[in-house]
Order: C-alpha cells, then structure tokens, then sequence
C-alpha cells in the first residue's frame, strides 16, 4: 500500500499494516524525496511493487534492527543517515551479533538461524544524525530526536510545523515497548517516551502500527505503563528468589510464546537482563550465589517518576 498521510507524506505498508516481522515506512514527496526506514530485505519485491517509481535520494533510518533498514540497498543512490551509536550494527555484521547480545548468550545454531532469516547485509552510512539536528527536505524540515532505549542509536523525527512524529520503534503496540537487545536500556527507554509525550504530537506515524491520529498522548501512556507493568510483575515474582532461567520461563514480558520456543526464550532472557540490570542499579534487587531477589526497597524518584 502507498497511502497518502498528507500532501507529502505517505504510509508505504504490507496488507497487515507493519506487524512484526513486517514494518511500515513513510514516504517524504519533497524537493528531497526521502524514505524513513526500509523493512526486511524479504519483503524486498512486494516493497518495490509499493514504491512504484517514486524517487528516493535520502532515507533516514530510526536504528539499526533489520525490519527498518532491510532494503536499504534497494536504493543505491540514496545518502543513508543514522545515529553514530547504531551505525556499528549497521555496516559490520561482528557488531550486529554483538549488538544482539548472540556472542555471549546465543549458541551458534540460534545466532545462525537468526541471521538466516534476518538476511543481514551491510548498510552503507554516508551521514549522521544527532539530537536536535534539522533536516531540510524542501518543504517539510525534520527535528532529530535521539530517543535510545529501545536501541543506543534509536531517533525519531519531528515535523513540528504539522504536529507529525515518525516515532519508529516506539510504536504503540499492545506489546509496549521492545528492550530484547543486550544494549538496550529500560531507563534511557522511560525518559525517551516521557520527552515524546511532552511533545504532545497531534498525529504519529509509528513503524509497526502506522498513522495514529487519535489520543495519541493516551497511547503514549498507556505504551510506557506496559512497560513498568513489566518491570512490576519482576519484582513481584523476585518476592522469593529466583534463578535467572527459572525468572525467563515465567514469561512474565512476552506473556507467551510462539513455536520457535528457542527464540522466545532467547529474546525474553535478554529482555528479563535488562530489567535486572536496572534493578540492581536501582537497589530494589539484588543477586546472590545465582540467585535474584527483591529488596524491598522503594524505586527512586527518577525511576517511579512515570508511575
């Protein structure tokens, strides 16, 4: 689908409108024709078919993950621009592995079996974004937003004159946000949706749930309570102590599990690390001989801020 979202912007989408692991990207019909985000490398036709021949010089890639950066090649001639922190994963598959977390806590079948499907292939990077940056397109001038958390590199782009927020993978699904990279940062995560809801955009244009033109600060806080609801279902199971595999295979941040059971359990042990990370920082966990339990301890006030 090339659907229009305004006079130039348009939704480029699967049928099934961007659910993992398809994506949605948006189309900027400007002086400087741009794509934000490109999806994975095996929708590549149907993604051709969408663009048709509209013309693409530049495309601005939200972070790294594969469903938004997959077709970039498709598009030799553009000038590719992402966040330094993300760029790594970007052009060198040692540092995409990395990135994943696969060099130490994936077994090599799952790590190849991932990259299989994830088909990674250098992306090229001509230029690099940064916070509070302006990119000029012609007539529509884009704000660069570093939001990390769901990647160190993650941005989101802000066209302020319409109200309009390309938010990426901040993208308010039911799921709530996404963490399952062992760089990933539940902290920097809540600040970074805190600074979008402060924005108070009129109209989001996320990358798995397309336009959202209706309560959409409400969305925002209903997509960062998802997350704290999380971390709290954590703390309660963390009432008695727990291994950390005993914590993951109680599913406590997918709720369930598809078929590919070893993927399931691979993404929730990285996500189930990065909540633990936080909580010992916090002081509200602590290990002991393998062992995870809650102190008791209330959050801090930067921590409990978003309750």
């Amino acid at each position: 689908m090339f659907t229009p979202v305004t006079d130039k912007v348009y939704m480029v989408a699967p049928a099934d409108h961007g659910n993992f692991p398809s994506s949605v990207s948006f189309y900027i019909d400007d002086k400087i024709p741009t794509l934000i985000d490109t999806p994975l490398t095996a929708w590549s036709e149907a993604f051709k078919a969408n663009m048709g021949d509209h013309p693409v010089k530049r495309i601005l890639n939200t972070h790294y993950h594969r469903d938004h950066t997959g077709c970039n090649h498709l598009f030799p001639e553009a000038e590719v621009y992402a966040h330094p922190a993300d760029i790594p994963a970007m052009t060198s598959q040692d540092e995409f592995i990395r990135y994943y977390g696969f060099d130490k806590y994936a077994d090599q079948t799952l790590t190849n079996e991932i990259l299989s499907w994830l088909k990674w292939q250098p992306s090229p990077v001509a230029h690099q974004l940064e916070d509070g940056q302006i990119i000029k397109l012609g007539e529509v001038e884009l704000t660069v937003m570093h939001t990390p958390g769901h990647t160190p590199g993650h941005c989101v782009f802000y066209w302020e004159e319409q109200g309009i927020l390309f938010s990426g993978d901040i993208d308010l699904t039911s799921f709530g946000p996404w963490y399952g990279n062992i760089n990933s940062d539940i902290t920097q995560l809540i600040t970074s949706i805190e600074r979008m809801i402060s924005l108070n955009p009129r109209l989001i244009c996320s990358g798995h749930k397309g336009v959202i033109d209706h309560n959409v600060s409400g969305r925002l806080q209903k997509y960062l309570h998802r997350l704290l609801e999380k971390e709290d279902r954590i703390l309660q199971a963390l009432q008695q102590p727990l291994t950390l595999d005993e914590l993951v295979r109680r599913k406590l941040v997918y709720e369930k599990w598809g078929q590919a059971e070893s993927q399931y359990y691979y993404f929730e042990k990285l996500s189930v690390l990065v909540h633990l990370r936080r909580l010992l920082e916090l002081q509200q966990v602590e290990e002991h001989e393998g062992k995870y339990r809650a102190t008791g301890k209330a959050a801090s006030q930067c921590a409990t801020a978003s309750k």
